[in-house]
C-alpha cells in the first residue's frame, strides 16, 4: 500500500522518512482539525496497513510535536491529544481550543473546520492574550479544554456522568 507524501506537513529536519512518519503526517494532512490520542493514531496506522509498536507511535509522536509540527495537550482523563500546530508565524500567539463530550469521550478542535466557535472563540482568546500582556506576562501558548456534552449526546437525553440529584 502506497502512502502520500503530505504537501503541507514535511518531515521535520532530523527524522527518518519511515512509511509511518509519512501515514502519521498524512493523516493531519487530511484532517487538519484532528484531535487524537496515542490509541488513535496506533489504530488509524493498523486500519491503513501500517504495522508498527506503540512505543514507536508514542516516540513519533513526541518528536513531531517537539519539531513544532503537532501540538500535545491532555484531557480531562490525562490522556495526551495531538492536533496539528500553527504553522509558521501565527505560531507564537498558538492557541488551542479542545471540546471532550463527558458521555462519549469524543475530542475535536474548537474554531477550526468542523468546530464550532470561530471568529468569536479566536476573539476571545485574542482578549485573553491582551489580559496577559497588561498584566506584564508573556503566554507561549494557550490551552482551553472545554468538557460538556456533544451534540448527539446531548440529544439522546440525560447524561451518564450527570450528577444525581
Amino acid at each position: 500500500m502506497s502512502l502520500p507524501t503530505p504537501t503541507s506537513l514535511p518531515i521535520p529536519a532530523g527524522m527518518r522518512s519511515t512509511r509511518a512518519t509519512r501515514a502519521v503526517l498524512a493523516m493531519w494532512e487530511s484532517r487538519a482539525d484532528a484531535l487524537l490520542s496515542e490509541a488513535d493514531v496506533e489504530a488509524a496506522l493498523h486500519a491503513q496497513g501500517v504495522q508498527v509498536n506503540r512505543v514507536t507511535v508514542y516516540r513519533l509522536l513526541d518528536r513531531l510535536a517537539a519539531a513544532g509540527v503537532l501540538r500535545r495537550s491532555v484531557d480531562a482523563a490525562r490522556v495526551a491529544r495531538y492536533s496539528r500546530s500553527v504553522p509558521g508565524a501565527a505560531r507564537q500567539a498558538d492557541a488551542a481550543a479542545h471540546f471532550e463530550c463527558a458521555d462519549c469521550h469524543s475530542a475535536f478542535r474548537l474554531g477550526g473546520e468542523g468546530g464550532g466557535g470561530g471568529e468569536p472563540l479566536q476573539a476571545a482568546l485574542q482578549q485573553l492574550r491582551q489580559a496577559l500582556a497588561a498584566s506584564g506576562l508573556q503566554g507561549r501558548a494557550i490551552d482551553v479544554a472545554v468538557t460538556g456534552l456533544c451534540q448527539d449526546c446531548s440529544s439522546a437525553g440525560p447524561s451518564r456522568n450527570a450528577p444525581s440529584a
